[in-house]
């Protein structure tokens, strides 16, 4: 009775391959799901980052927009009361343009201010000063709008012929640009946008 209850325990356990044969095809299912979670995670990731970008796009695209749309075509000063060069200034060395726009303000009565745009180490800045002729160039705060953006150029319609600069001639240093263009690349992509000022007068004493 002994001897038949040994051998009927003996037929009760494992062998060493079932042993193995179900590690490995644990393991198998381990690095399968660990793979996909991987994969939902990174998915995810890639979403959010993608959303984040659309946001800061969008955001940044409503300042620019919403600036140059309510551009003044109006003289600008510097800090000794002199006129500068052109009532829209662009300049293509530095990347950069200035000019004077309507803004929302509950600290002042007065709207006008003076706007820059400008790029400093790939990002697009904007600066904003606490009066449309400022006393001091020292004078403003600043507005982070796009990072890791490459390959930016702004561009300047006159006539059917864009312009790298602006003022372009005398006649110009007393208008605003017909479209104002912006281009940049971002993650190996290339985006455009084009505004309108909706302003086609000349300035006039």
């Amino acid at each position: 009775m002994k001897q038949g209850a040994t051998l009927l325990n003996k037929n009760k356990g494992f062998t060493l391959i079932e042993v193995l044969v179900s590690i490995v095809i644990l393991s198998i299912i381990a690095v399968v799901s660990t793979n996909f979670l991987q994969s939902s995670v990174d998915a995810r990731e890639e979403s959010s980052n993608k959303l984040q970008d659309l946001k800061e796009f969008n955001i940044a695209s409503s300042i620019a927009r919403r600036d140059m749309r309510q551009i003044l075509n109006v003289p600008m000063r510097d800090y000794f009361g002199n006129n500068l060069k052109g009532n829209f200034i662009a300049d293509r060395a530095s990347n950069s343009l200035i000019f004077t726009t309507l803004v929302n303000s509950s600290f002042s009565t007065s709207k006008v201010r003076r706007v820059e745009y400008l790029m400093i180490d790939n990002s697009l800045i904007r600066r904003q000063y606490f009066a449309d002729n400022p006393y001091s160039y020292e004078e403003f705060f600043e507005t982070n709008l796009l990072d890791d953006i490459n390959d930016i150029e702004f561009s300047y319609l006159n006539n059917s012929k864009w312009y790298s600069e602006w003022p372009i001639d005398i006649l110009t240093k007393r208008k605003i640009p017909n479209l104002i263009r912006i281009t940049f690349t971002k993650n190996n992509l290339d985006y455009e946008w084009i505004i309108n000022p909706n302003i086609d007068y000349v300035y006039k004493k």
